[in-house]
């Protein structure tokens, strides 16, 4: 059975492209399309990948059995419920909204559309995130009482990227919303625990982006537990890698730490026409890969499948983000609902 798959919004160009060429590795699987208001965002793809551009989004959907969004956050919602009103399930990028009343109407659309809404977080999908998971879950480090976690890198500037990343209205803020939600939800995915407080600082102190790009956020758990998330868009130029993601959790009986710059070469290139200099080459697994192969497995099944994220593992996660800016405006803790 083939899944007819479409991408509505392609404005997260760097997303987009890499789950463009995942889908067109998948078998069984139909790339019928992509949409985006300003056609320039999908020139890589029709290039490289030879998708059809569709100019009407409604085409798009009618195509399409299921669709991705990868349109500027601010987006999101006008595109969720669009597939939704048209009984398509959706994987939308992360960070789902900027507000939570957009993530919460997306969630609700979906649900009242009886579709399935997935949050593009592929760290669930990284293998050693999985085995940190069963270890924690089956009680191999006793009564967790602190977690570290992290997702550094750098700053998402023109021309590599479309100068709505560093929008404050369209991307919803700086490197506190864009990394932080990925280490929230491995957080919660791999632990079990919610978030009770946050409290934390963020602002413009490297780049001159216009939005903060270093920040600090630290939790309180439910149960007690402490944590620290460091989002921040502080990896140098020529650096060895380019972005990290790591969780250290201590328990009771017992410690744990992830990174997924363990799963690299390093290499030494002068070749023209790519890194040059000492770069850490990953051998890891494809997580987007994997989760975009588990999105179709959950489309054709007609539920989520586990690891996949939900549209409220992405409300969890964008909640702490949006705690985190009001803690650090008004110097207090944030207690969450």
């Amino acid at each position: 059975m083939t899944t007819r798959i479409g991408i509505l919004g392609v404005a997260h160009t760097g997303h987009a492209w890499a789950y463009t060429r995942g889908l067109t590795s998948l078998p069984d699987v139909d790339l019928v399309g992509v949409h985006d208001a300003d056609p320039e965002h999908a020139r890589w793809i029709r290039q490289d990948f030879g998708v059809p551009f569709l100019e009407d989004p409604e085409a798009l959907l009618a195509r399409a059995d299921a669709v991705l969004v990868c349109s500027a956050n601010a987006d999101h919602r006008g595109h969720v419920e669009l597939a939704a009103a048209h009984g398509r399930s959706v994987l939308c990028e992360k960070p789902l909204a900027t507000t939570l009343e957009d993530a919460e109407a997306m969630v609700e659309a979906c649900a009242r559309a009886g579709v399935q809404l997935h949050t593009a977080f592929p760290s669930r999908f990284v293998p050693v995130v999985a085995r940190a998971r069963e270890a924690v879950r089956s009680g191999r480090l006793g009564d967790l009482v602190g977690v570290v976690g992290g997702n550094r890198g750098r700053p998402p500037l023109p021309p590599s990227y479309p100068p709505w990343i560093t929008d404050p209205v369209a991307a919803g803020g700086g490197a506190l919303i864009d990394h932080s939600v990925h280490v929230t939800d491995a957080i919660r995915h791999v632990t079990g625990l919610e978030v009770a407080e946050v409290s934390a600082e963020a602002g413009e102190l490297l780049w001159g982006a216009g939005v903060d790009d270093v920040a600090v956020v630290s939790l309180r758990f439910t149960g007690g537990a402490v944590g620290s998330v460091d989002p921040s868009w502080s990896v140098p130029a020529d650096h060895p890698w380019d972005y990290d993601f790591y969780l250290r959790l201590v328990g009771t009986e017992g410690s744990l730490d992830v990174t997924d710059t363990a799963e690299s070469l390093r290499l030494v290139s002068t070749h023209e026409g790519g890194p040059r200099g000492l770069r850490q080459a990953s051998f890891a697994e494809d997580a987007d890969l994997a989760m975009l192969t588990a999105f179709v497995t959950s489309v054709r099944l007609g539920e989520l499948q586990e690891p996949c994220a939900s549209g409220a593992d992405g409300l969890r996660a964008l909640e702490v983000a949006l705690a985190g800016y009001r803690s650090a405006e008004r110097g207090e803790v944030v207690a969450l609902r």
